[in-house]
């Protein structure tokens, strides 16, 4: 998931919308998913530094990918559970999900957790915090799934984020098609609210494409289409989509550059 995400406060969004959204992106998410990937991969590191130190003898039973997507990384999460659990908001992207991985797949929106309080012994949250109505809110309730002893691992995007293309938008007068991303600071508040213990770290991630236009097509591919209404809608003229495209700050090979802050987050049951 990746741009258009809400504000670091308690929002209201359309989960519908952002249920079709990801449903009509089911199919060529993972041809855009570099970034999912590379956060990914730090959550697992995370995920089996844990596991190792604290039960290195034993499996534990029942585990969820919390906003699983298409599922990518449930082959590498499955060996960690007896049971898997996976949710999304999008049945599409479940169905896709359930051909990778043997889950019990739930279907529904995490801001209400379908699970009872202390019943997972880990949660794997990879770039989908930004989505819940409200992180606070998301953070405690979550927290309160782990059984004692257990472990949630996010990560989330953080303010900063796509500031290419916040700030070119706006330089040539056009809507910010960006929302403003949790704050570090914010976080770190939401986090101490929960009363349990935990960590976080913040990193950077650069993705680089041929074109302004492939750089949009790679965020409606993974189903944050929204950023594009303003030009298909029309309020964007030919003109100033030049001039977007002269300006957008590339690399030194001509590349456009998309720019992300990111929190990694752990909290221990």
């Amino acid at each position: 998931m990746a741009t258009n995400f809400p504000a670091n406060r308690s929002v209201s969004i359309d989960k519908q919308k952002v249920a079709t959204a990801f449903g009509r992106a089911a199919h060529s998410y993972e041809q855009h998913n570099e970034l999912q990937r590379r956060s990914g991969n730090a959550l697992l590191a995370l995920l089996d530094e844990h596991l190792t130190r604290s039960a290195p003898q034993s499996m534990p039973e029942r585990g969820l990918d919390l906003g699983c997507g298409s599922g990518w990384f449930l082959p590498l999460l499955q060996p960690n559970a007896k049971q898997l659990l996976a949710l999304d908001l999008s049945q599409t992207m479940l169905q896709q999900a359930k051909r990778k991985a043997e889950i019990l797949a739930l279907c529904g929106d995490m801001d209400a957790p379908p699970v009872a309080e202390h019943s997972l012994d880990w949660i794997f949250a990879n770039l989908c915090m930004q989505w819940s109505h409200s992180p606070a809110n998301w953070l405690c309730n979550w927290s309160q799934c782990l059984k004692p002893g257990g472990v949630l691992v996010f990560a989330t995007l953080l303010e900063g984020s796509l500031k290419e293309l916040s700030d070119c938008w706006q330089q040539q007068g056009q809507p910010n098609p960006i929302n403003a991303f949790i704050s570090q600071a914010s976080l770190e508040q939401h986090l101490l609210a929960t009363g349990k213990r935990w960590q976080c770290q913040a990193d950077t991630e650069q993705l680089s494409f041929a074109t302004l236009k492939d750089l949009l097509l790679s965020l409606k591919g993974i189903g944050a289409n929204r950023v594009t209404q303003g030009k298909r809608s029309g309020l964007m003229g030919k003109n100033t989509w030049q001039q977007l495209n002269l300006i957008y700050p590339t690399n030194p090979q001509g590349q456009c550059l998309a720019t992300y802050q990111l929190a990694y987050g752990v909290i221990y049951g």
